[in-house]
């Protein structure tokens, strides 16, 4: 790993998306023996640089293909490294989640095969238990077996 010292500064950086003025494009008068396609890659360069002077001459156009190409290869790295094990979490979360359906399933299988007067002596159970418990808090709060000197802290 890099130091903080070789890292690029924030002026380099900087430089990546500021805008610098396009210089007009001069033609080449000077005749050389191209081949048909080196001449015609040459004519279409200089459309292409005339058409970026007319489109922007301060440059801002430049700067702003710079800036996105430097975020899409920034974007395209992080999601080339980080989707494979991405995907792998969400596929074995969904298999979980296929799990535990499964065992909700039985579990409300086997309760709807209990005969319902069991199902209520268990609620009237549960119910009794709960008060017996909110009965017993209370009296301990009348009591005065929660206050903060009863020495249960300390």
């Amino acid at each position: 790993m890099k130091s903080f010292s070789e890292l690029p500064s924030y002026k380099d950086l900087h430089k990546l998306c500021k805008q610098e003025p396009v210089d007009e494009p001069v033609p080449d008068l000077e005749l050389t023996e191209d081949s048909w396609v080196e001449r015609g890659a040459e004519v279409i360069g200089w459309q292409l640089c005339r058409l970026e002077y007319w489109l922007s001459k301060s440059g801002w156009l430049r700067a702003w293909f710079r800036l996105n190409l430097l975020l899409s290869i920034v974007l395209t790295i992080t999601g080339i490294l980080l989707l494979p094990p991405v995907s792998q979490v969400l596929k074995l979360l969904a298999e979980s989640s296929h799990w535990v359906s499964e065992i909700a399933l039985d579990v409300v299988a086997i309760v709807s095969g209990v005969p319902p007067i069991i199902i209520s002596i268990g609620v009237v159970y549960l119910a009794i238990v709960i008060f017996r418990r909110i009965r017993a808090s209370r009296k301990r709060r009348v009591q005065g077996g929660l206050s903060h000197g009863d020495g249960y802290y300390e």
